[in-house]
């Protein structure tokens, strides 16, 4: 077993001074220097079960939940404090930062950076050794992220509790790992199997169809194992 649980608040004592000493808000906000500063509360947790098959192979597991509440003097989490999807250590067969949040589609795909404040992910990956230094694995994983307030500008994203699953985006696929035992540099190449992007038919891709290798496919190179 693996778990790390991480928490952290901003700005209530700011806040708190704020009030006490009578300042005044602008557009809503109170100022510090002429900016107005961030306030909120975060916190997840990340958790991993690992089973041994046998000496060359095993099992992984991992679910990750994590949210971000802005409050008080803040509309909106900081940009370096929130979540994202995609990537190599998260939803492979999306790019990092391309994912979500929830079902809102952009309207410039070229250059995606989206974040957002809520994250539930899963993934299992089955781990093991082909010969020498070459390792392989097949892998499973679904998850989004979410807004926590409604966003006008990104319609669909916002978390809501009773269908939150139907913005899950799932992927699959298998990689090689040259495990060289001081680094062990990973390939893996990640296959849609259901995009929330999908608004006509299923979002199931192998039900919907067909394919595009360009849109649908997504090779990823890392260090180290993604969990």
């Amino acid at each position: 077993w693996f778990v790390r649980f991480n928490a952290e608040a901003a700005g209530n004592l700011l806040n708190l001074s704020s009030r006490i000493a009578g300042m005044s808000k602008k557009d809503g906000s109170y100022n510090i220097l002429g900016q107005p500063f961030a306030q909120y509360f975060r916190a997840d947790i990340d958790f991993r079960y690992n089973v041994i098959v046998n000496d060359v192979s095993s099992i992984v597991y991992r679910g990750f939940v994590g949210a971000g509440i802005p409050y008080g003097n803040s509309k909106a989490m900081p940009f370096e404090k929130q979540y994202f999807g995609g990537g190599a250590n998260g939803i492979r067969a999306w790019q990092v930062r391309s994912l979500g949040p929830g079902s809102y589609v952009p309207e410039d795909t070229k250059f995606l950076n989206q974040t957002s404040d809520i994250k539930i992910e899963a993934n299992i990956e089955y781990r093991f050794n082909l010969f020498w230094i070459l390792e392989s694995a097949i892998f499973l994983d679904a998850g989004n992220i979410w807004s926590y307030n409604y966003d006008p500008s990104r319609i669909g994203s916002q978390f809501h509790i009773d269908k939150f699953y139907n913005d899950f985006a799932v992927g699959t696929g298998a990689g090689l790992r040259f495990n060289f035992n001081f680094v062990l540099i990973r390939a893996d190449m990640g296959m849609k199997l259901r995009d929330p992007w999908i608004t006509r038919g299923s979002r199931w891709i192998p039900v919907n169809g067909p394919y595009n290798f360009k849109d649908d496919f997504t090779l990823v190179i890392a260090i180290g194992y993604p969990f």
